[in-house]
């Protein structure tokens, strides 16, 4: 290890997983700081994804920078590491939802503003439906499919 990596053995959390096909490899290192730039601000990290396939060899990268406001108290690097992983989750699970129930990976609007209207389109419709009560958006959207009142929830 290098001097660097050496300074920051205790602020660094590393996690692997091995599964769906692939392998990914996350690297989250914090570092504390004031709140002179952002305030409330209390640790900063940087995260780094490798994923790769079976085999072992890597085929991406991503780094991601962050500002936290809890304190390494509160969160270190480990907790940092699985929260980074579960709001990951979380944001799969929406874009599954959004290709799957609405097919969004298979429109045919590509340009201008189309795409993003309808992105904005179907997020208005997902919030509906959670506003609604409903878990399973694809039985929602079935059951409502035809009805007037789909905005009742919004006292409309």
């Amino acid at each position: 290890m290098s001097g660097t990596d050496t300074e920051f053995a205790d602020h660094t959390n590393v996690d692997a997983d091995r599964g769906h096909g692939r392998t990914e490899r996350r690297t989250l290192r914090v570092a504390p700081c004031d709140d002179a730039l952002f305030p409330g601000a209390r640790q900063v990290f940087r995260l780094c994804r490798d994923t790769g396939g079976l085999d072992g060899v890597r085929t991406s990268k991503e780094v991601i920078h962050g500002i936290v406001s809890l304190d390494a108290d509160q969160a270190g690097p480990h907790h940092l590491n699985t929260y980074a992983r579960g709001h990951r989750a979380v944001e799969n699970r929406l874009h599954w939802t959004r290709d799957v129930t609405f097919h969004e990976d298979d429109s045919q609007l590509h340009t201008g503003t189309a795409p993003r209207a309808m992105a904005s389109y179907r997020n208005l419709s997902l919030n509906t439906f959670r506003l609604a009560g409903r878990a399973n958006i694809a039985h929602a959207r079935r059951d409502l499919h035809n009805r007037s009142d789909v905005f009742a929830v919004y006292g409309i």
